[in-house]
């Protein structure tokens, strides 16, 4: 394949289905952040772009833990007790030349195709706390519609993509980068939880952005939680 079929083909592609997340689990004493396809090698964690990590305590008050954060190149840990946590991770600028994907704002890249400004959002809940559906007002999230903490293997759940608190219609959701479908117009969609243990969802949009740096931006978010056995 020559570089502009290879170019096409990744404007074509579905930004989950390329897209690396970043996720949250829980860990004895706090929580763990990696990125990467989960499962998979993780990938480097830049300390500069993580922009924030909130705890939502049982009482439901939020505070920022980033402070508290041990960054290694591959993870972060938190030691924490909380009933969600969120992760705020700016990706910063890139563009599609021929060559590949470089991190550079659009009008400092040669022979752009496209581009976009990247912003990440990683979410876990406890799925058996009463704050599991609270709504912690990220740029994107995924909020439970259903209780967790009832969910088993097999089992379908409803889940809600906000932006900044306000439903998402046509957010294209995934499990473990297996494309699920898009969000409806209350920004719901149903899907089926796959196994026991830690599962973890992706939620991705694109809006067009029209500036010297970028044409669009891409929001990202995962929400992972544990599933009783």
């Amino acid at each position: 394949m020559n570089k502009i079929l290879a170019v096409a083909a990744l404007v074509a592609a579905p930004a989950l289905a390329t897209a690396h997340d970043l996720w949250v689990e829980r860990t004895p004493g706090g929580f763990l952040v990696r990125s990467g396809h989960r499962g998979a090698e993780a990938l480097t964690v830049d300390a500069a772009k993580v922009k924030a990590i909130r705890c939502l305590d049982a009482g439901g008050a939020q505070r920022d833990v980033l402070q508290a954060a041990r960054f290694a190149p591959r993870e972060v840990r938190v030691a924490a007790s909380c009933a969600a946590v969120s992760v705020f991770h700016d990706g910063g600028y890139w563009s599609l030349t021929p060559d590949g994907e470089v991190n550079l704002p659009k009008n400092q890249a040669q022979s752009v195709v496209r581009s976009w400004a990247s912003r990440q959002y990683a979410k876990w809940v406890d799925a058996k706390s009463p704050r599991a559906g609270a709504v912690l007002g990220d740029e994107l999230e995924l909020v439970p519609v259903t209780e967790l903490g009832r969910a088993r293997a097999g089992d379908k759940i409803t889940l809600r993509v906000l932006s900044a608190g306000r439903p998402v219609p046509d957010a294209v959701v995934a499990i473990g980068h297996r494309l699920i479908g898009d969000t409806d117009s209350k920004g719901e969609i149903r899907l089926r939880v796959r196994r026991a243990g830690v599962e973890s969802i992706s939620t991705s949009i694109r809006r067009t952005r029209a500036t010297p740096e970028a044409d669009a931006e891409v929001l990202e978010a995962s929400l992972t939680f544990e599933v009783a056995k």
